[in-house]
């Protein structure tokens, strides 16, 4: 069975890393292993495949597009993982929250609405209806005074 589709292509990662990236080479084709990484995680995400029955890319979502092409780069640019480096008296630092292709919680929450399940975290579930429909039986009495349940 064939690998599934990335959701963005090696040109949109080469715009989106402000680099050139010639096609049939070594720096081609782990481009496009980044780009299934990143599709493998926001599919997983959002519980969405963005594809046909035949295996062909529908329309993908926009903000799916970018978060894969954000975390695409990010393992293209980053592939080691690396926190710092340094080279002679010059030195940087990265912030990299975990090694490997991971997605931001800012990222997730761009996917929250593509229909992604998330597990744990606070809700809110409506316990009122909407209107209650006309009063067609009466009122039932209760112990407190002057309060009424309404009877259908």
């Amino acid at each position: 069975m064939a690998a599934p589709v990335a959701l963005a292509t090696v040109q949109e990662l080469a715009d989106w890393i402000g680099a050139p990236i010639e096609a049939n080479t070594a720096e081609y084709r782990r481009a496009e292993q980044c780009l299934r990484i990143a599709s493998a995680l926001v599919r997983t995400e959002t519980g969405r495949t963005w594809l046909n029955p035949d295996g062909e890319l529908l329309t993908v979502d926009e903000n799916a597009a970018m978060v894969t092409l954000y975390c695409a780069g990010r393992v293209f640019d980053n592939r080691e993982g690396m926190t710092r480096e340094g080279i002679d008296d010059w030195s940087g630092s990265f912030k990299v929250d975990e090694a490997g292709a991971y997605l931001t919680a800012t990222e997730k929450r761009m996917l929250s609405h593509l229909g992604g399940s998330t597990f744990g975290g606070l809700s809110t579930i409506s316990t009122t209806r909407g209107e209650c429909p006309p009063n067609t039986g009466g009122w039932v009495p209760t112990d407190t005074p002057n309060v009424f349940f309404p009877w259908y």
